[in-house]
């Protein structure tokens, strides 16, 4: 494994950790606000995975560049729905 393979590496292990930390340190209210943001938080700890898994793919794998991408941005859009879905729910509960 080069230097900037395992760099990637250890970037991709601490964004998991961090949105681990996050969602545990995360205030738990209750209620719709606290479920919107539980919802938010797993969005961001599977975009840290989404990059592991991009980084797994290219090394171990050795999926094809243009495919790999293509997982990846799958991967992305699915975080970044779950985010806003949080977000809506959050908004909902300060609606009410």
């Amino acid at each position: 494994m080069t230097f900037p393979e395992s760099l990637s590496l250890i970037l991709d292990i601490a964004l998991i950790i961090l949105g681990l930390l996050t969602y545990y340190r995360r205030p738990k209210l209750g209620g719709l606000f606290s479920r919107g943001l539980q919802i938010l938080l797993i969005g961001m700890i599977i975009l840290g995975f989404t990059h592991m898994i991009e980084t797994g793919l290219f090394i171990i794998f050795q999926f094809d560049e243009e495919w790999n991408e293509v997982i990846h941005r799958v991967l992305v859009v699915l975080s970044f729905g779950l985010v806003l879905w949080g977000l809506n729910r959050m908004q909902h509960a300060l609606d009410s």
